[in-house]
């Protein structure tokens, strides 16, 4: 049965006041909630239209000339008011938070530490974009400049590990709400030991969830063995590690020679990270590739699938 919600958890859910609710439906007829003897009932389209009406508000619209509006076009409103992974670059030298006031809200809840915040954010925006867009959009600029922070010392290491912790959380809702197909590709994603870092995988993750790939996420700082283990179990498909090159050392190239040895050779490993390409130097390893970034990674996950449908004649 759909989800239905009552009113007060629909203005926990959205931000909006109860009497702001009220006063939507009632002047502009904004949505249209079922009525019962208990009062209100929102189903999650309604939920999604709150938010998005909610968004273009915030963007310096007004409610009477939204109200109207399709869930595409209010869709669209929200969208363009997101940066390209590009022009983030190009404007945060001179602010985030000035270019981009969406992503001001995640920075804001980082730099003081509220997790509820950053969760409540993230949910908004894993309901107005797809995975990919929420990617690369807002997830990664985010983590970029969240790294870069820390790297300067104008965060603590707790606040990315905090971010990271949200976006795992965000991950795992991904996952539960996914239904992939049956024969869906088993795709596992890990760092490898000493390689705290884990916000290429996230993304990764996140991505390959789109692709319809049935994820199994282990996190960061796994020695070779378990996930050998891991892979034992689950049988994946594909292994992905993400290396950074400050972990690029001798002991995780031979933790990566024996995941090249011990995992089966249908199985294919997949490298990413500034560091990928200095720990598969001279690997012979059919199956094995090294990732240029996450829009090499989405090939690779197109790829994977266009070989699978071969195959199997579809």
């Amino acid at each position: 049965m759909p989800a239905q919600y009552p009113i007060r958890a629909v203005a926990k859910l959205t931000g909006i006041a109860v009497d702001t609710l009220r006063a939507w439906e009632r002047r502009y007829g904004a949505v249209k909630p079922a009525r019962t003897p208990r009062g209100r009932l929102y189903n999650e389209a309604d939920v999604r239209r709150l938010i998005l009406l909610q968004t273009a508000l915030e963007g310096g619209h007004a409610i009477g000339q939204v109200a109207t509006l399709s869930d595409a076009e209010l869709q669209q409103l929200a969208l363009a008011r997101f940066p390209s992974g590009r022009a983030y670059r190009a404007a945060s030298e001179s602010g985030p938070r000035t270019e981009f006031p969406e992503l001001s809200a995640l920075l804001d809840a980082i730099e003081s530490f509220d997790s509820p915040a950053i969760n409540a954010e993230l949910g908004r925006l894993a309901l107005l974009l797809s995975p990919s867009e929420l990617v690369h959009k807002a997830v990664l600029p985010v983590m970029r400049l969240t790294g870069e922070n820390w790297e300067n010392g104008t965060y603590q290491v707790a606040q990315e590990h905090m971010f990271s912790a949200c976006v795992r959380s965000l991950l795992g809702g991904l996952i539960r709400l996914q239904r992939p197909g049956n024969g869906a590709a088993r795709l596992m994603l890990a760092t490898p030991s000493g390689e705290l870092h884990e916000f290429g995988i996230l993304a990764a993750a996140m991505l390959a969830v789109e692709h319809d790939f049935q994820v199994t996420y282990l996190g960061p700082n796994l020695p070779a063995p378990d996930i050998i283990s891991a892979a034992g179990k689950c049988a994946p498909h594909v292994v992905v590690l993400g290396i950074m090159k400050t972990n690029a050392t001798p002991l995780v190239r031979q933790d990566v020679d024996l995941l090249a040895l011990k995992l089966p050779l249908a199985t294919e490993l997949w490298l990413g990270g500034s560091g990928a390409a200095d720990v598969v130097n001279g690997m012979a390893r059919s199956g094995t590739f090294v990732l240029e970034d996450l829009v090499d990674f989405a090939r690779h996950l197109t790829r994977w699938k266009t070989v699978r449908s071969r195959e199997a004649g579809l």
